[in-house]
């Protein structure tokens, strides 16, 4: 049964990959893109080919079913130098509760340096100037509900603000992870970012209007510019994740050498299907080396990175990780995270 369940989903994804060249083009036409920035070094490097394997706090971003992996209570942020100067950072903090759940909390953060204002009458700059953030801070629950099968989910609240305007709207994340028992071989789901839409309001649209501008003696009425609404970039993702060689539930046991082959198909609303392939090499628990390849992506191809776990048995754990990688036309980008166990 578990064979034949692996050979269906093996045929899903390479049904997405195959008709990926079908697909139209929908970029912009869904708001808050920030949600769509990869989270934690050790991912990224792979590609963010994660659904199957991701067990650490980072899966309240890419699937929250793998929350249930962290065992000890952890502190984890993770810091992006993304293209024109942007800074995205995101901060989670788990509570393992009993053996089979785990709650965590979580804050994403995309900042910028402030830009001037500029209109007609001052194409090059007013002296004035205006900020713009978009924040997302969320709530995660995973529990392992059989020993082969976990569940999780995060609700979260979305908000972009620019100058005096503001859009927020709320959405939820659900994911599953399914281990097959069969060398190794693990599966994962998760459909993300599903919620309201957002409608940028503020002060600034605020305008006064005269419908009878021939009239002095009218002074006009209040009225507010119309914005759209626009959807959040709903992703669903299915991926498979592969321990070749670990110290336990692998193709291979070994208790010094541990290597992880992912592959992760991806459908948003607003973009082509996706596929990225990652790989991940650990020496010893100590140190790691990861890659991963993205297919039919419009400026991502390959990501490299690299992890050093530093661990007291029975107590602390630090771990420290980097990615690179190179946006074409857009320049290179460069990934940190910390992570600390208790």
């Amino acid at each position: 049964m578990r064979r034949i369940l692996l050979i269906v989903v093996l045929g899903l994804i390479t049904f997405n990959f195959v008709t990926i060249a079908q697909e139209t083009n929908k970029a912009g036409t869904s708001a808050a893109q920030f949600l769509k920035i990869g989270v934690g070094a050790r991912e990224i490097s792979m590609a963010g080919a994660t659904a199957g394997l991701v067990n650490d706090e980072s899966s309240m971003y890419w699937n929250p079913a793998g929350l249930v992996g962290v065992k000890k209570l952890s502190v984890y942020a993770s810091h992006t130098n993304w293209f024109a100067d942007l800074k995205h950072n995101f901060f989670g903090f788990v509570i393992p509760v009993g053996y089979d759940q785990a709650i965590g909390i979580n804050a994403t953060v995309l900042s910028m340096g402030d830009m001037e204002i500029t209109n007609e009458l001052s194409p090059t700059g007013t002296g004035e100037f205006f900020e713009a953030s978009d924040i997302s801070i969320g709530l995660s629950y995973s529990i392992q509900l059989v020993d082969f099968f976990s569940f999780g989910a995060t609700v979260k609240y979305i908000t972009q603000n620019i100058y005096n305007e503001t859009a927020s709207t709320a959405a939820i994340d659900l994911g599953t992870k399914l281990n097959t028992g069969y060398e190794g071989i693990k599966i994962g789901m998760s459909f993300t970012n599903f919620g309201g839409k957002l409608k940028l309001e503020g002060r600034d649209l605020q305008k006064t209007y005269d419908p009878i501008p021939n009239n002095a003696t009218n002074v006009g009425v209040k009225s507010d510019l119309r914005t759209e609404e626009w959807e959040l970039p709903t992703n669903f993702r299915v991926g498979i994740g592969w321990d070749i060689i670990n110290s336990y539930d692998a193709m291979y046991l070994s208790n010094e050498h541990k290597l992880l082959l992912a592959v992760d198909a991806n459908h948003p609303i607003d973009a082509p299907e996706n596929l990225s392939v990652g790989m991940d090499y650990t020496w010893r628990k100590l140190i790691s080396f990861r890659s991963g390849y993205h297919f039919n992506d419009d400026i991502r191809t390959w990501a490299v990175g690299m992890g050093i776990n530093y661990e007291i048995p029975n107590s602390l754990s630090v771990s420290v990780d980097y990615a690179y990688q190179e946006l074409e036309r857009l320049g290179d980008i460069h990934s940190f995270t910390v992570k600390i166990s208790l």
